[in-house]
Protein backbone atom coordinates (compact mmCIF):
# COMPACT_ATOMS: atom_id res chain seq x y z
CA UNK A 1 0.00 0.00 0.00
CA UNK A 2 1.48 3.65 -0.95
CA UNK A 3 0.90 6.71 1.14
CA UNK A 4 -1.62 8.31 -1.26
CA UNK A 5 -3.43 5.18 -0.73
CA UNK A 6 -3.85 6.04 3.27
CA UNK A 7 -4.39 9.89 2.67
CA UNK A 8 -7.23 8.98 0.29
CA UNK A 9 -8.81 6.46 2.97
CA UNK A 10 -8.49 8.89 5.95
CA UNK A 11 -9.03 12.10 4.06
CA UNK A 12 -5.77 13.75 5.60
CA UNK A 13 -2.78 15.02 3.89
CA UNK A 14 0.39 13.75 6.00
CA UNK A 15 3.33 16.29 6.90
CA UNK A 16 4.96 17.79 3.85
CA UNK A 17 8.93 16.58 6.02
CA UNK A 18 6.96 13.16 6.23
CA UNK A 19 6.04 12.84 2.16
CA UNK A 20 9.74 14.14 1.72
CA UNK A 21 11.54 10.76 3.47
CA UNK A 22 9.37 8.68 2.15
CA UNK A 23 9.48 9.94 -1.87
CA UNK A 24 13.48 9.71 -0.90
CA UNK A 25 12.60 6.02 -0.64
CA UNK A 26 13.62 5.48 2.70
CA UNK A 27 9.70 4.74 3.64
CA UNK A 28 9.55 2.31 1.19
CA UNK A 29 9.86 -0.83 3.57
CA UNK A 30 6.54 0.78 4.94
CA UNK A 31 5.02 -0.18 1.82
CA UNK A 32 5.19 -3.87 2.53
CA UNK A 33 2.52 -6.29 5.19
CA UNK A 34 4.02 -5.51 8.99
CA UNK A 35 4.58 -9.05 9.02
CA UNK A 36 7.38 -8.84 6.06
CA UNK A 37 8.68 -5.65 7.78
CA UNK A 38 8.90 -7.69 11.08
CA UNK A 39 10.58 -10.35 9.61
CA UNK A 40 13.30 -8.49 7.48
CA UNK A 41 14.24 -7.04 11.12
CA UNK A 42 14.18 -10.61 12.87
CA UNK A 43 16.46 -11.61 10.16
CA UNK A 44 18.91 -8.84 8.57
CA UNK A 45 22.06 -7.78 9.37
CA UNK A 46 21.20 -4.58 10.93
CA UNK A 47 23.43 -2.59 8.30
CA UNK A 48 20.51 -3.09 5.60
CA UNK A 49 18.50 -1.07 8.01
CA UNK A 50 20.79 1.86 7.69
CA UNK A 51 18.60 3.39 4.69
CA UNK A 52 15.71 2.68 6.39
CA UNK A 53 14.06 5.88 8.13
CA UNK A 54 13.29 4.57 11.38
CA UNK A 55 13.66 1.30 10.08
CA UNK A 56 14.75 -0.16 13.57
CA UNK A 57 13.29 1.72 16.84
CA UNK A 58 14.56 5.26 16.89
CA UNK A 59 14.16 6.21 20.65
CA UNK A 60 11.02 4.25 21.45
CA UNK A 61 9.63 4.56 17.91
CA UNK A 62 8.56 2.16 15.38
CA UNK A 63 6.36 3.65 12.48
CA UNK A 64 3.66 1.66 11.53
CA UNK A 65 3.13 0.18 8.17
CA UNK A 66 1.55 1.80 5.56
CA UNK A 67 -1.81 -1.19 5.60
CA UNK A 68 -2.31 -0.93 9.06
CA UNK A 69 -2.81 2.78 9.83
CA UNK A 70 -6.48 2.48 8.84
CA UNK A 71 -7.04 -0.31 11.43
CA UNK A 72 -5.02 1.39 13.66
CA UNK A 73 -7.09 4.57 13.14
CA UNK A 74 -9.81 2.66 13.77
CA UNK A 75 -8.89 0.81 17.34
CA UNK A 76 -7.57 4.28 17.95
CA UNK A 77 -11.29 6.01 17.73
CA UNK A 78 -12.75 2.85 19.46
CA UNK A 79 -10.86 3.59 22.45
CA UNK A 80 -11.72 7.36 22.46
CA UNK A 81 -15.42 6.42 22.62
CA UNK A 82 -14.38 3.80 25.38
CA UNK A 83 -12.70 6.83 26.97
CA UNK A 84 -16.39 8.94 26.77
CA UNK A 85 -17.91 5.93 28.23
CA UNK A 86 -16.11 5.64 31.97
CA UNK A 87 -15.64 9.60 31.95
CA UNK A 88 -19.14 10.70 31.86
CA UNK A 89 -17.92 14.52 32.47
CA UNK A 90 -16.81 14.10 28.67
CA UNK A 91 -19.38 15.16 26.00
CA UNK A 92 -17.57 14.37 22.94
CA UNK A 93 -14.46 14.78 20.70
CA UNK A 94 -13.70 18.29 20.33
CA UNK A 95 -14.84 18.37 16.34
CA UNK A 96 -11.96 21.13 16.03
CA UNK A 97 -9.15 18.03 16.27
CA UNK A 98 -8.88 14.72 14.62
CA UNK A 99 -6.40 12.31 15.62
CA UNK A 100 -4.28 10.04 13.38
CA UNK A 101 -1.82 7.43 14.27
CA UNK A 102 1.46 7.14 12.42
CA UNK A 103 3.26 5.03 15.07
CA UNK A 104 3.78 2.97 18.57
CA UNK A 105 5.94 3.25 21.08
CA UNK A 106 7.56 0.12 22.88
CA UNK A 107 4.95 0.28 25.74
CA UNK A 108 2.08 0.04 23.12
CA UNK A 109 0.90 3.65 23.52
CA UNK A 110 0.67 5.96 20.19
CA UNK A 111 2.15 8.63 18.44
CA UNK A 112 -0.15 10.45 16.77
CA UNK A 113 -0.71 13.22 14.20
CA UNK A 114 -2.81 16.13 15.67
CA UNK A 115 -4.86 18.09 13.40
CA UNK A 116 -6.48 21.01 13.76
CA UNK A 117 -9.06 23.05 12.16
CA UNK A 118 -7.58 25.83 9.95
CA UNK A 119 -3.75 24.59 10.56
CA UNK A 120 -1.71 23.45 7.81
CA UNK A 121 0.68 20.87 9.92
CA UNK A 122 -0.23 18.87 12.67
CA UNK A 123 0.97 18.53 16.10
CA UNK A 124 2.50 15.25 17.41
CA UNK A 125 0.69 13.55 20.75
CA UNK A 126 0.55 10.56 22.33
CA UNK A 127 -2.77 8.33 22.69
CA UNK A 128 -1.78 6.38 26.16
CA UNK A 129 -3.73 3.14 25.60
CA UNK A 130 -3.84 2.23 29.31
CA UNK A 131 -4.79 5.86 30.81
CA UNK A 132 -6.46 7.29 27.90
CA UNK A 133 -4.50 10.32 28.14
CA UNK A 134 -3.46 12.54 25.23
CA UNK A 135 0.26 14.45 25.33
CA UNK A 136 1.35 16.57 23.54
CA UNK A 137 4.81 15.45 22.19
CA UNK A 138 5.85 17.88 19.45
CA UNK A 139 4.99 20.85 17.22
CA UNK A 140 5.04 19.23 14.63
CA UNK A 141 6.84 16.13 12.57
CA UNK A 142 10.52 17.76 12.37
CA UNK A 143 10.60 18.42 15.91
CA UNK A 144 9.21 15.02 16.69
CA UNK A 145 12.14 13.10 14.66
CA UNK A 146 14.85 15.38 16.63
CA UNK A 147 13.46 14.31 19.56
CA UNK A 148 12.90 10.86 19.05
CA UNK A 149 17.20 11.12 17.70
CA UNK A 150 18.05 12.98 20.79
CA UNK A 151 16.68 10.28 22.99
CA UNK A 152 18.24 7.36 20.67
CA UNK A 153 21.33 9.00 20.85
CA UNK A 154 21.35 9.89 24.93
CA UNK A 155 20.24 6.75 26.07
CA UNK A 156 23.16 5.20 24.48
CA UNK A 157 21.58 3.22 21.27
CA UNK A 158 23.85 5.05 19.17
CA UNK A 159 26.69 7.11 18.48
CA UNK A 160 26.04 10.29 17.26
CA UNK A 161 28.35 9.76 14.30
CA UNK A 162 26.82 6.74 13.11
CA UNK A 163 25.46 6.11 9.79
CA UNK A 164 22.12 5.48 11.27
CA UNK A 165 21.72 8.85 13.18
CA UNK A 166 23.64 11.18 10.68
CA UNK A 167 21.63 9.51 7.87
CA UNK A 168 18.20 10.78 10.04
CA UNK A 169 20.13 14.25 10.99
CA UNK A 170 20.06 15.06 7.04
CA UNK A 171 15.96 15.85 7.82
CA UNK A 172 16.45 18.32 10.54
CA UNK A 173 15.76 22.03 10.09
CA UNK A 174 19.36 23.69 10.17
CA UNK A 175 19.11 25.15 14.03
CA UNK A 176 18.12 21.35 15.24
CA UNK A 177 21.36 20.16 13.42
CA UNK A 178 23.45 22.47 14.59
CA UNK A 179 22.52 21.91 17.87
CA UNK A 180 23.54 18.35 17.51
CA UNK A 181 26.42 19.57 16.33
CA UNK A 182 27.51 22.01 19.21
CA UNK A 183 26.15 20.64 21.84
CA UNK A 184 26.62 17.75 23.95
CA UNK A 185 23.48 15.35 23.86
CA UNK A 186 23.16 14.90 27.91
CA UNK A 187 22.53 18.80 27.57
CA UNK A 188 20.17 18.54 25.10
CA UNK A 189 18.42 15.85 26.60
CA UNK A 190 18.12 17.72 29.93
CA UNK A 191 16.91 20.75 28.37
CA UNK A 192 13.80 19.04 26.39
CA UNK A 193 10.82 20.28 27.13
CA UNK A 194 8.27 17.41 29.35
CA UNK A 195 5.16 16.58 27.15
CA UNK A 196 2.27 18.52 27.87
CA UNK A 197 -1.58 17.13 28.62
CA UNK A 198 -3.54 18.16 25.89
CA UNK A 199 -7.81 18.50 25.98
CA UNK A 200 -8.88 17.05 23.35
CA UNK A 201 -12.72 16.76 25.21
CA UNK A 202 -15.72 19.24 24.93
CA UNK A 203 -17.06 19.33 28.48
Amino acid sequence: MELRDVEMSLGIQFPKLFHAINNSGMMDYLTHPKEWVEDKFANDRNDVWQEDFFGEFMGDCRLLAFEDLQSSYDDLYECLNFDLEIYPERQSLNPLYRIVPFARKISGDKYCFLYVNGESEPKIVVYGHDTGDVDLWAADFEEFVYFQIVEEVADGGREIHSDYIKAHIQWLSDVHRRLLAETLIKDIWEQLPEPQEFNIWTY
